[in-house]
Parts: structure tokens; C-alpha cells; sequence
């Protein structure tokens, strides 16, 4: 975990260990740093926060293709510039190179993020019920199949 990783962390713990309201939303969390002068932003971290949001609502930007379905408006691929692997952007019109690029590193990310849900759930299940584990399917071929044919159903 990087530095800032585990101040954000500490905060996280000093603020439950002041008596706080626990479970809390990030928000209430972020509140009472800002109000203990634990948070402030120096020139990068604004910096790599604004870089953040806008890579965000690039993502989360959708338009409608010629079958009326919603596409992402944009596509990040880690692409290879002087040496090193940097992010870089490009939209739905992208040379099909990088949106190949992008397509692999979403996959890789969605692998990742399933990944550590089963490590998760293997934990929880092994600490507190190990005799009913929770049980996920990670083979979602008939659910992209349901949602194209609701999809389909939609477009008719």
C-alpha cells in the first residue's frame, strides 16, 4: 500500500477510535478529517484528484450507437510512450489497436476485482460459516446472454 495509501487509512481508524458514528459513509469520514485539519490538499494531490474525476466522468460517459444501445463515449488502454506505461485516452471512434488495448485492460480489472471478491468471501465464510460457505458463480455466460436478449426484447 503507498504512503498516502495508509494516511488516508490512519484517518479512517483515528476517526473510529474518536467515537464516531460507525458504520459511516466516506463522506462523514472526509468531513470530520477536513474539520481536524487532517486532510488538506497540496498543488499534486489537487492535481491527481481533478485527473482523477475526470477520468472517472470519462468513464461514465455513454452515448447511443446506430442500434440505440449505450456505449462508453470514452476508453482508457495503458499504452507504452518513452519507455513507460502511462494512461492514456481516446473515444469511441479509437483506432482498433488501443480499443483492443482497453478491452484487455478492462477485462484484467473486472478478473481482479472478481478475484478478490472470492478471496473475500472465502475468508468470511472460513472465520464465520464455515459449515454453509457463501457460494458465488464467476461464469456470467448466461447472464451477458439474458441481458442481450432483454437488450434485444428493448430494441424490438
Amino acid at each position: 500500500m503507498t504512503k498516502f495509501n495508509e494516511q488516508l487509512v490512519k484517518i479512517v481508524e483515528d476517526y473510529r477510535s474518536a467515537g464516531n458514528p460507525w458504520p459511516a459513509g466516506k463522506e462523514q469520514i472526509a468531513e470530520w478529517a477536513v474539520a481536524h485539519e487532517r486532510y488538506q490538499l497540496t498543488r499534486g494531490m489537487a492535481i491527481n484528484q481533478c485527473a482523477e474525476k475526470i477520468g472517472r466522468a470519462m468513464g461514465l460517459e455513454h452515448v447511443k450507437d446506430k442500434k440505440g444501445r449505450s456505449v462508453r463515449k470514452y476508453y482508457a488502454a495503458r499504452v507504452r510512450e518513452n519507455g513507460q506505461l502511462v494512461m492514456k485516452w481516446d473515444d469511441w471512434n479509437a483506432e482498433k489497436p488501443f480499443m483492443e488495448m482497453a478491452a484487455a485492460n478492462r477485462r484484467n480489472q473486472i478478473l481482479g476485482q472478481c478475484w478478490q471478491l472470492k478471496n473475500d468471501l472465502d475468508s468470511y465464510s472460513e472465520r464465520l460459516c464455515p459449515t454453509q460457505p457463501i457460494q458465488m458463480d464467476f461464469n456470467f455466460n448466461v447472464d451477458l446472454e439474458e441481458l442481450s436478449q432483454l437488450d434485444d426484447a428493448a430494441a424490438a
